[in-house]
């Protein structure tokens, strides 16, 4: 069996999915460069809500909950200043590597014939993500289990869509340089929240955060 990060697109991904592959599909003599950018930007906004709006959501305390929007926030600026450095008009040939990874690296369908975006982990990462996701019961919690599955999770899902992403990529040595700079920096923002919040948390609400979690591993048959 392999394990899946995933999530379900939102309907604009969806829609923004759609678009790109039937421009690509009709050979259609248009700039395919416009349908990336739209593609890439809403991938990091669905992918920005997914790990990080359970978060905030779950958050009991008020004041809490505006700090940890504000993180959330930071995060989805930060991820748009780097697309709008690495993303801009080029010719069709040179845009098609990027195509070819949203469609065949980064979704997949899971057991119920449904369209997911994300990969496969590699097994030590779902072994860390899987058990650290069990490790927070009713009955028990185990916080450092589950805080190592939390930042593994989120360390592997901004790897893939912003390294791996970026290979495919035309770029200079000046934008290549600044990739790592940006995924620091949204990484940063995302231990953060995930320090500020979860010693706070009750049981009963650590148990709500890691059944949100929970339903993005996808385990498959090989």
């Amino acid at each position: 069996m392999a394990h899946y990060f995933g999530f379900i697109p939102s309907d604009k991904l969806k829609a923004a999915i759609a678009e790109a592959e039937q421009v690509i599909a009709s050979n259609e003599t248009v700039d395919y460069y416009p349908y990336r950018d739209a593609l890439t930007h809403q991938t990091a906004r669905d992918l920005i809500d997914s790990l990080l709006v359970g978060l905030v959501e779950i958050t009991p305390n008020p004041e809490r909950k505006a700090s940890m929007q504000k993180i959330v926030t930071t995060v989805e600026k930060t991820a748009d200043t780097l697309l709008n450095v690495l993303l801009g008009k080029e010719n069709n040939e040179e845009v098609l590597p990027s195509f070819h990874f949203l469609r065949e690296r980064a979704t997949f369908i899971d057991n119920e014939g449904v369209m997911r975006v994300g990969f496969k982990l590699s097994e030590t990462d779902a072994e860390i993500i899987t058990k650290g996701f069990s490790a927070i019961t009713p009955e028990h919690v185990d916080m450092a289990l589950f805080r190592a599955a939390l930042e593994t999770m989120n360390d592997q899902t901004l790897t893939h869509f912003i390294s791996n992403y970026a290979e495919t990529l035309k770029l200079g040595i000046i934008k290549r340089k600044s990739v790592p700079v940006a995924k620091a920096a949204i990484d940063k923002g995302m231990r953060i929240a995930l320090h500020k919040l979860l010693p706070d948390l009750p049981d009963s609400s650590l148990n709500r955060l890691a059944n949100y979690y929970r339903p993005f591993i996808v385990e498959k048959p090989e």
